[in-house]
């Protein structure tokens, strides 16, 4: 099975891994702006948000500051003339796998299930600060099942650029 590319400014992925090395050995987590690629399955990830001033960081979770988040989005969607959107979301598991926890599965499909969000398919990292480090970007569809829609969580390719 071929994987859907995500392609990851070196900017954006450096930020990430700064916010990461900065709130070790708690968890931080922000935001993936960027765009669909025109084939319609690759992802071109622009810029980072990180979790805020007023974030709260522990070992097991974080809690955004989703005031700043939000404006942070409004800016970086209207200074890029309405071409970076939201793709999802990041996070570190300071001491633990890139695996995708439950709460993060559930967090994928509220996300989904989010009009205002307006993105069917999200996509959530996971940076795990272990030695060596592992990062891994997941992305949510839905696929039909019998008669009922199932939740699909697939690993993407990572790929930086520029």
């Amino acid at each position: 099975m071929i994987k859907d590319n995500c392609w990851i400014a070196e900017v954006a992925f450096e930020e990430l891994l700064m916010e990461a090395q900065d709130k070790f050995p708690n968890e931080t987590g922000g935001i993936f702006m960027g765009y669909q690629a025109k084939d319609g399955q690759d992802l071109v990830v622009t810029n980072v948000i990180g979790p805020g001033p007023n974030a709260v960081h522990k070992p097991c979770g974080y809690i955004p500051d989703v005031t700043f988040q939000e404006q942070q989005i409004a800016k970086i969607y209207r200074e890029s003339g309405q071409l970076d959107t939201y793709l999802g979301d990041w996070h570190t598991h300071p001491l633990g796998k890139t695996l995708l926890s439950r709460k993060d599965k559930r967090t994928l499909r509220r996300i989904a299930r989010h009009t205002e969000a307006r993105i069917a398919q999200p996509i959530m990292a996971v940076l795990a600060c272990s030695e060596p480090a592992e990062f891994s970007i997941w992305r949510y569809s839905d696929r039909d099942f019998l008669f009922c829609r199932v939740p699909n969580y697939i690993e993407m390719s990572i790929k930086v650029y520029g």
